[in-house]
């Protein structure tokens, strides 16, 4: 407590709270901590109201938006970021989870002096072109994060070791805080609750199901899924794709699906709250990622006993144990993909006892985790 009435509060610093695999990480902490002993507000760089926006007030967060580096420039973003820190404090940490851009975040929060700064790495890649300035702006970040950061935090070893370098890794210098799930949300979750939901979406019942939850985003690669189902059609497979998300690049996918004849076999569902229903509700989960930190969807999915197939740029660590997880290079034909979709849709899932003891056991669940963050806040447990 800050002074003993009211709850110390950390301030998150986040593009925007749209549903994805950090801000999906943040909000499950949110739910589960003691709201009344700490409390999340969040900085945001773009405008408009968010997927969380309206769970996050509820909740008793503030959301603050302040225009993007790209808009203002870098030592304009700079000071807004102090006088904002300033106005909304005092906060017992700032956590920052924008990648590269962090170091900007922790060189603002010690200049509004908050001691306790946090950099959480959520991927192993980013849209690195080539060009000398971004490689000299990535260098000069990685030196501030370094310098600025009182606690490294990654959500997996390769996100890690991606933007914290392999010496402070090695060091121990850096802490994997798990993308933990609430693992209540998938305990009766039933095969007559996915049969609900397919007559709600409208789907056969013998239909093969094939999931995908994801922002519409290039390292997400969704133009992979257009090959993929036109080799399904034409095999007279009867299958539908389903895609949960939002982004930059949908409507580009929408006209792919409508040049290539597969308005019959995709369905874009948007932005959904009902992701345990719908993991559910897949016979086969499928993530053709480009690039990841460690996506929480496939923790997700395995939470709700669907077999996933993953590309291969993936880190082995998403894999619970639970013999539901494949991997696949994006480099082999897309029917070697379809045939190994197919081969799982009939693969028994296992009992939830057994899936929440692997994902307690890997550190996944919410509720064993909450302590952790109190710890990294330097909050009284």
């Amino acid at each position: 407590m800050i002074d003993g009435t009211k709850p110390a509060r950390v301030l998150h610093v986040v593009g925007g709270m749209n549903r994805g695999g950090a801000e999906t990480m943040i909000m499950n902490y949110y739910r589960n901590i003691d709201r009344g002993k700490l409390q999340f507000d969040f900085l945001c760089m773009s405008d408009g109201e968010h997927h969380y926006d309206e769970e996050i007030r509820a909740l008793g967060g503030r959301i603050i938006h302040i225009p993007p580096p790209k808009k203002v420039g870098l030592f304009a973003h700079l000071k807004d970021m102090v006088r904002a820190m300033k106005q909304y404090g005092p906060f017992v940490a700032v956590h920052a989870h924008t990648l590269h851009h962090a170091g900007l975040v922790l060189l603002a929060s010690r200049l509004a002096g908050i001691r306790n700064r946090v950099a959480h790495s959520h991927s192993t890649s980013t849209k690195e072109d080539g060009k000398l300035y971004r490689r000299v702006y990535f260098c000069l970040m990685k030196l501030l994060i370094q310098k600025e950061a009182t606690r490294l935090l990654a959500c997996g070893e390769a996100a890690g070791r991606y933007l914290f370098g392999d010496r402070s890794y090695d060091m121990g210098r850096v802490k994997v805080l798990p993308l933990a799930l609430d693992l209540r949300l998938y305990e009766h979750l039933s095969y007559e609750d996915r049969m609900v939901k397919r007559k709600e979406l409208s789907l056969g019942e013998e239909s093969l199901i094939i999931g995908h939850v994801g922002r519409f985003e290039r390292p997400k690669n969704h133009v992979f899924f257009i090959p993929l189902m036109m080799y399904m059609r034409d095999l007279g497979i009867d299958c539908k794709l389903l895609l949960v998300g939002d982004g930059s690049l949908r409507r580009d996918f929408e006209r792919e699906i409508i040049k290539n004849g597969l308005v019959d076999h995709v369905r874009l569902l948007g932005v959904r709250s009902d992701i345990p229903e719908l993991m559910n509700m897949f016979d086969v989960f499928v993530l053709p990622s480009l690039y990841e930190g460690l996506p929480v969807v496939s923790i997700e999915a395995q939470a709700a006993g669907v077999s996933c197939v993953l590309s291969d740029t993936i880190t082995k660590e998403v894999d619970m144990g639970l013999g539901l997880v494949h991997f696949m290079s994006l480099d082999v034909p897309v029917e070697e993909w379809a045939q190994l979709i197919v081969s799982l849709r009939e693969v028994k899932r296992p009992d939830y006892s057994v899936r929440r003891e692997a994902l307690t056991n890997r550190g996944y669940n919410i509720r064993d985790n909450v302590d952790m963050l109190y710890e990294i806040y330097g909050i009284n447990g």
